[in-house]
């Protein structure tokens, strides 16, 4: 995230590919931007500038042709009891990212990789209180559809709907297979629900000290088809994804009933 302010013009190339390769929707190279996290490497007081520079990029890129996401992922901090963490101080940790966010200029919110589902409400209630642009809630899913705090899709789809979330979905996780079923549990439990599905592309192999992702992109556009088949509106892709991920999916899902509700 550092880059935002000392190579901007690498990140503002990123997002061009991506917009290049067909995407509608970009996010802010700004997931960890929190105090909570920057604090850790000794840069918490770059939380304002980090996440303007972050929007002001991003949108830099977009233009009229894409919306800006805000992006903001959890913290890592675990809530009471299973942590040391009070609900109050998490959520004015995110309540300082979002502030920002908001404040630069963004479209939406997306909160992802969440997962805990207290911290992903704390995130959200900041939001609310903060924002008026559409937000955004993704958990990570990994075997058998539920998060490593317990989480299924099924609980994700309602307590977040509740709590006022725009869209609910995953990303992230152990893969498009664990995702489908989370997101096909959502799908049941919501049949008017907004959900959105960012898988990585494939589970990540350690190869020769390196992390490899082994997903082709036509791979990753068959499971774009398998979303959209159960009802999912918005289809990207998280880890270990590219321009030419991005790409395939567009073609694949060209005509399609998708779409950014505002």
């Amino acid at each position: 995230m550092i880059w935002n302010l000392e190579r901007p013009k690498v990140v503002e190339q990123v997002h061009r590919s991506y917009l290049h390769a067909g995407a509608e929707l970009i996010q802010t190279n700004t997931f960890g931007a929190n105090r909570y996290t920057l604090d850790r490497h000794g840069t918490g007081g770059l939380v304002g500038e980090l996440n303007r520079a972050g929007v002001e990029i991003a949108r830099r890129a977009a233009g009229e042709k894409a919306a800006v996401l805000g992006g903001l992922g959890s913290t890592g901090a675990l809530l009471r009891p299973y942590g040391d963490e009070e609900p109050e101080r998490l959520r004015q940790v995110f309540a300082e990212q979002i502030g920002h966010l908001v404040a630069a200029g963004v479209d939406g919110l997306i909160l992802e990789t969440f997962f805990a589902l207290e911290e992903l409400q704390e995130a959200l209630r900041a939001a609310k209180e903060i924002a008026s642009v559409p937000i955004i809630c993704t958990m990570a899913f990994d075997k058998g559809g539920r998060t490593v705090m317990g989480v299924g899709g099924e609980q994700a789809i309602r307590v977040l709907s509740a709590d006022g979330a725009d869209v609910v979905g995953a990303n992230c996780g152990s893969g498009p297979e664990d995702m489908f079923l989370a997101l096909s549990q959502m799908r049941q439990t919501d049949g008017e629900a907004i959900l959105m599905a960012q898988p990585n592309a494939g589970v990540p192999k350690v190869v020769e000290g390196r992390t490899v992702f082994d997903a082709t992109p036509e791979e990753m556009a068959e499971w774009a088809l398998r979303f959209v088949r159960i009802g999912v509106n918005i289809i990207g892709s998280c880890c270990g994804s590219t321009n030419l991920h991005t790409a395939a999916i567009a073609r694949a899902v060209k005509g399609k009933p998708l779409g950014w509700q505002t």
